[in-house]
């Protein structure tokens, strides 16, 4: 979605008010020893309202240079009150013709960082606003940053290939358990887990009003869903991949597979938090939107069955909620059927 009119002015008018409030401290004379707290303030805001580049850098597996960055958010911060501060205690000097510092009182701790709080939280409400956005990212996030690296991995694909008997992880627990004999990790996982019965795959079906894949019957027969085993895609720049920006993870952060139950639309996620009649959260949904069966989702990132054509369901991923700086929103990466989607994946155990 990008930038709208809403999200712009909240921007400007969140950063003149930060910029107001340091000059108001300067021309009060209150205490220089509120400058840490105001950069505090200031640092938080500004976190805040870059949560998509925070988003990129966890996707990429790069956060921990985020991190690393943070002691430099935090000065430049400190410097840009201070000047601030120093231009509204210069002004107020002139005007009155004399300096009256006023002595650090427990307020002067307390309000910049509560302004602070104010900023993060109008940075959240921006960030859903906005969507993600997926050119946005620091030059210091580039491939020249990669590069710079190559003996560094953070991924390693594991031979073994992903079947439904590999792909639950209630089910590889229960066969690493090494105080049972052979054929009892099948029987601990059979009573521990639940898979679906004729009659549930024949509810659920009919409930959506849609004729589930064979294969993914196959595995709600074996586990009525939950967390699967550490799976990716490699993309197709990168055959064997080394770190996570080099491959896709359809099943999120949650790393799991929803229940038969949960089975619903995309249309239906999404009025979650939008409504389609608001002409300016209209564009949130997109077409076919009520012809898409969500399997996994992690915030927007969604796997999903499209049935929106002829035949068999064709199978989606992408992040409905990023758009780049023009409004585009994100491609989908497809594939012809949930059995294609489910060749492509992978074991993979982090470096």
């Amino acid at each position: 979605m990008g930038v709208s009119k809403l999200s712009g002015a909240l921007r400007i008018g969140l950063g003149v008010g930060l910029v107001l409030l340091a000059l108001a401290a300067g021309l009060l004379q209150r205490s220089p020893w509120i400058l840490p707290f105001m950069a505090a303030g200031f640092t938080a805001a500004y976190l805040f309202g870059q949560l998509r580049t925070w988003r990129h850098a966890r996707n990429t597996g790069k956060l921990r240079a985020y991190w690393l960055q943070l002691p430099a958010d935090f000065a430049v911060q400190l410097a840009l009150v201070s000047v601030l501060y120093l231009v509204g205690f210069g002004l107020s000097a002139l005007a009155s013709g004399g300096v009256s510092l006023k002595p650090f009182a427990p307020g002067d701790a307390i309000w910049p960082v509560a302004i602070g709080a104010v900023g993060a939280i109008l940075g959240l409400y921006i960030d859903r606003i906005e969507g993600k956005p997926s050119t946005l990212i620091p030059s210091w996030m580039s491939a020249a940053e990669d590069a710079d690296r190559p003996a560094e991995r953070d991924i390693c694909l594991l031979a073994e290939p992903v079947t439904p008997d590999t792909f639950f992880a209630a089910r590889q627990a229960a066969l690493a358990v090494p105080e049972l004999a052979p054929g009892e990790g099948e029987a601990l996982f059979a009573t521990t887990t639940s898979g679906l019965s004729e009659d549930d795959i024949t509810r659920t079906e009919a409930r959506l009003g849609r004729a589930l894949p064979d294969l993914l019957i196959a595995l709600y027969r074996l586990q009525n869903g939950g967390t699967v085993t550490s799976v990716c895609i490699p993309l197709p720049e990168y055959p064997e991949p080394t770190h996570y920006a080099h491959v896709l993870q359809p099943f999120g952060g949650y790393n799991d597979l929803v229940p038969a139950e949960g089975l619903r639309t995309v249309w239906d996620t999404m009025t979650d938090y939008a409504d389609p009649d608001a002409p300016d959260e209209a564009a949130r949904f997109p077409d076919g939107a009520k012809a898409m069966i969500v399997l996994a989702q992690w915030y927007r990132e969604t796997l999903f069955l499209d049935y929106n054509q002829p035949g068999a369901p064709r199978v989606g991923f992408t992040d409905f909620d990023r758009f780049d700086l023009e409004g585009n929103r994100d491609a989908v990466t497809w594939w012809k059927d949930f059995e294609t989607f489910f060749a492509a994946l992978r074991h993979y155990d982090p470096a």
